[in-house]
């Protein structure tokens, strides 16, 4: 009796189930995200020679250790209370604001600029670069000079433009500035949970936008995180409207800056 062949597996479709499977699965499965704010990284700036340190009161320091316990200045936080670094931040900003007397003085002071003063400074910057242009021999020094008055002119002209749209919204003569040293200043550990890290950040970031909203808010009828969005959705266009908003978000920006250094971490 004649032995009879094994039939043969088509398998011509396999690879078709095979990628008609891989796409099943990659458009049914979810993957946890980090949450967070999305923050710029902030450009590196150069510090003058024998420049002073920093004054303990500018300086808002949240340490988070290998045990997830975090430090905010001298409080220690537990991780199920992190909610509350919010209101820490957010004291951090305001105690002083609007106090040229009996301040707070572990916090930030404030500087009041007026339209009157920045046009001031913004003129002598003016002065200055015409009298450095003027002279006929120009070393390096000189040079470098010239560079950092038109720094300073842009910087002034900026104030300005700050002060005026300022008033023109507020009704107020004078607008509040924290100090320029005063930030906050995030330190960890090697070993330190990266979910906790960015749990710290988001904090940080969220106790900055809810101020910043607010001020919005009150100021121009809309909160800063609209604006921001209707900002970076419409980027590449050329309106009036998204020229405002930036006008307008560069003004909160001022009012209330993020300031937030990194240190490398610790063994």
């Amino acid at each position: 009796m004649a032995k009879r062949e094994a039939p043969e597996i088509n398998a011509g479709s396999m690879a078709d189930i095979a990628f008609l499977l891989l796409i099943f699965f990659l458009v049914t499965t979810t993957m946890d995200k980090d949450l967070a704010y999305l923050r710029k990284i902030p450009k590196k700036v150069e510090q003058p020679e024998n420049q002073p340190p920093v004054q303990k009161k500018n300086i808002y320091t949240i340490v988070i250790n290998s045990k997830q316990a975090i430090k905010a200045r001298d409080s220690v936080i537990r991780a199920d209370e992190i909610e509350s670094l919010n209101g820490r931040i957010k004291h951090f900003y305001l105690v002083n604001r609007d106090k040229k007397t009996d301040r707070a003085k572990n916090y930030p002071y404030y500087a009041f600029g007026t339209i009157q003063l920045y046009s001031k400074n913004l003129t002598q910057s003016e002065n200055k670069l015409e009298a450095l242009k003027a002279q006929e021999e120009k070393t390096d020094k000189i040079r470098k000079t010239i560079d950092q008055t038109y720094v300073m002119i842009e910087k002034w002209e900026e104030k300005l433009s700050m002060a005026r749209l300022y008033k023109e919204y507020s009704g107020k003569r004078e607008v509040p500035e924290i100090a320029f040293e005063a930030h906050i200043r995030l330190e960890s550990f090697i070993d330190t949970d990266y979910s906790a890290y960015v749990a710290v950040q988001s904090e940080i970031q969220r106790a900055v936008t809810e101020l910043r909203d607010k001020e919005a808010e009150e100021l121009f009828g809309i909160t800063y995180t609209a604006m921001n969005k209707y900002y970076q959705q419409n980027i590449n266009e050329d309106s009036a409207k998204l020229r405002d908003y930036r006008k307008k978000m560069d003004l909160i920006e001022l009012l209330f800056p993020l300031r937030l250094i990194e240190v490398k971490p610790k063994r």
